[in-house]
């Protein structure tokens, strides 16, 4: 598992800029490659066992919370591969279930309070037991195969992905790893790979206050007196942080900022 930085929606800020608020979330280190190679995989299985024309994409992977696992496997079929790096799951959840034996059987999609019939369940265990195979490319050689509860399951799984038809009826098969694969770290940024950006500074030097009544007067041409005296620090400011103290000043016809010391 990483952290990647992500950047939220467009939000206007205080000076009619637009900004997009960071934000850190967990991300799964398994190659979305690994991933695709296991949804092409339930593509050409689902075809040649349905005699369907079905296209399939990719939910990338994730690394669920403890609630969101025992939500995505509640009632579900699972079976638990064991593999030379760690452990797999197929996953497939009830609704999902029900569209399977339903594509299988030619039929229009079941109700949700109708249960399988012993020959549909075994139809449905055969369907899943061919796309245990695909598992090799996430945990290596793979060992015995095994059924496991949904609550077993949802305690041991750290990264899931799902592998979902396109057209309607939409189904969708989950995999999941015992352990997230560890992360390859490549080279360092240095400042070389950063030249190009450009940082918006700002430098406050001085403050005040103002009573409401004086403020609602306030008029083009108006002179404020700043109770912040001459020669006082001012503070730079990069993203809104602190960066550094220093001399506010003037260069030519231009303002300056002589930098004394960090903002620590």
């Amino acid at each position: 598992m990483i952290a990647v930085l992500r950047f939220g929606p467009v939000q206007g800020g205080p000076d009619g800029r637009a900004l997009r608020h960071a934000r850190f979330e967990r991300r799964s280190t398994l190659p979305l490659s690994a991933a695709c190679v296991v949804a092409n995989g339930v593509r050409e299985q689902l075809v040649r066992l349905l005699a369907l024309e079905l296209e399939v994409e990719l939910v990338e992977p994730v690394v669920p919370t403890a609630q969101e696992r025992r939500v995505l496997l509640e009632g579900a079929l699972v079976y638990r591969v064991r593999g030379r790096t760690c452990d797999a799951f197929v996953v497939v959840r009830p609704l999902d279930a029900r569209r399977l034996v339903a594509l299988a059987f030619r039929e229009v999609e079941r109700s949700e309070g109708d249960a399988l019939s012993e020959i549909e369940r075994t139809t449905l265990e055969r369907i899943v037991a061919a796309l245990v195979p695909l598992c090799a490319s996430l945990c290596g050689t793979l060992g015995p195969v095994t059924a496991q509860t949904p609550e077993r399951a949802a305690g041991d799984i750290a990264t899931y992905f799902e592998a979902r038809t396109v057209a309607p009826p939409r189904v969708a098969v989950g995999f999941a790893l015992t352990r997230d694969p560890v992360e390859e770290v490549g080279a360092r940024l240095s400042l070389d790979d950063l030249a190009e950006i450009e940082l918006c500074g700002s430098v406050a030097f001085g403050g005040g206050e103002i009573g409401v009544s004086a403020f609602s007067r306030l008029r083009a041409g108006t002179t404020l007196a700043l109770e912040t005296p001459l020669g006082a620090q001012g503070i730079l400011r990069f993203g809104g942080v602190a960066f550094a103290r220093g001399t506010c000043g003037a260069r030519g016809e231009r303002g300056a900022f002589l930098v004394g010391g960090t903002a620590a």
